[in-house]
């Protein structure tokens, strides 16, 4: 019996074969960086998300960093919900500014909104929302009035959320400007790392890509401002152009697998699916399951893992102010975060790829039931 895989990329064979067509061109030509393939790249990102521009990086912290650079955040206060990685607030400090995070909804894992507003203070600049799992808060409007009114940037951590979407807006054109992650694991990659900024704001994109080459504005030789090494190579450019066409495709397989899921676990008594929005488009780059005691998270992943075969995951545990790095630079202590640290603890991530075949999600669905009855 084979393992079944936590994550997956989709890469299928036709698409292999475009990638290295147009890749053994790149390298027949020599121009490995800087050329059409990035722009062709950047032009149907932003024609998917429905922004003006975007703009390729080379990971998802390059994109956060360089839209938090470009809002002035030194010496301010960024607010950011508890449950991400940690890469989300490492870019707040990169770019000189304070982490400050905020609780969760135990249901969603997404940011509760009303700890967020009394968490606001003087000192706070913006908020970067995190679509977890790709999910999207259904407080959104009223998020986005409150920053509106206080004069907050607001921005969003799509690294999750490549494809997701409501009505007729998708993730990364929800908000001021969202921020992408193309790591292998994700919802798309573009071979392996990577990372894009969407935004209608032309400023903003004139200046991502000033910082992603070490701070040239206009002329060759020239650095107007600190900047970064942060470019995509034109191979990144190829695969993730290939995985952005794929999109809608992968979104769809993801649904239906975590449709699946939603259907054999709604009657388990022991395991709660997480309360989704109707008529989203979910990417679910995860499938959380909050686990009801006395279940343990730690016991149930090492059943699935040894009886069945089944790799799982955690909706990031333990949360960012738990992190010994965090806990030392700003003292952070258990018990600040209950409701996060609580759920966070009861949570675990099935597998959830486009590769599933429908025997491994039935095998999936035994395990967990199996282990959780």
């Amino acid at each position: 019996m084979s393992r079944i895989q936590v994550a997956k990329p989709y890469v299928p064979a036709e698409d292999v074969e475009t990638i290295l067509r147009e890749a053994r061109t790149v390298l027949e030509s020599g121009m490995l960086m800087q050329g059409p393939f990035v722009k062709r790249f950047e032009e149907e990102f932003a024609a998917y998300c429905g922004t003006r521009y975007a703009r390729a990086v080379s990971s998802g912290t390059a994109a956060l960093h360089g839209i938090l650079d470009y809002y002035d955040v030194r010496g301010r206060e960024v607010l950011i919900p508890v449950n991400t990685f940690l890469a989300s607030a490492n870019a707040v400090v990169f770019a000189g500014g304070t982490p400050v995070f905020t609780d969760i909804d135990p249901d969603t894992l997404l940011v509760d909104v009303d700890d967020l507003e009394r968490r606001i203070t003087e000192k706070t600049r913006g908020v970067i929302l995190v679509h977890v799992a790709g999910l999207i808060t259904q407080e959104l409007d009223r998020l986005r009035d409150l920053c509106r009114a206080r004069g907050l940037f607001l921005l969003e951590d799509a690294a999750h959320a490549a494809g997701s979407g409501r009505g007729d807006k998708r993730a990364g054109g929800l908000v001021d400007a969202g921020a992408f992650s193309l790591l292998a694991t994700k919802v798309i990659t573009a071979g392996g790392e990577g990372g894009m900024v969407t935004t209608d704001d032309e400023k903003l994109a004139h200046r991502i890509v000033s910082l992603r080459f070490h701070g040239e504005d206009h002329t060759r030789g020239i650095q107007d401002r600190i900047g970064y090494s942060w470019r995509m190579t034109e191979l990144q450019a190829i695969v993730g152009t290939t995985q952005v066409r794929r999109l809608d495709e992968i979104v769809v397989r993801r649904m239906q697998v975590a449709a699946s899921y939603d259907r054999a676990f709604a009657s388990l008594p022991r395991v709660k699916p997480l309360r989704t929005a109707e008529g989203d488009r979910i990417a679910y780059y995860k499938y959380p399951l909050r686990l009801v005691a006395p279940l343990e998270r730690r016991a149930v992943q090492q059943r699935l893992d040894k009886e069945f075969d089944v790799q799982t995951g955690t909706s990031y545990f333990p949360p960012c102010h738990l992190q010994p790095a965090y806990r030392q630079a700003f003292g952070y202590r258990d018990g600040d975060y209950p409701v996060a640290e609580k759920a966070l603890d009861q949570t675990i991530a099935l597998p959830m790829h486009c590769q599933l075949t429908e025997d491994e999600i039935r095998r999936v669905i035994h395990a967990v039931s199996t282990v959780c009855a």
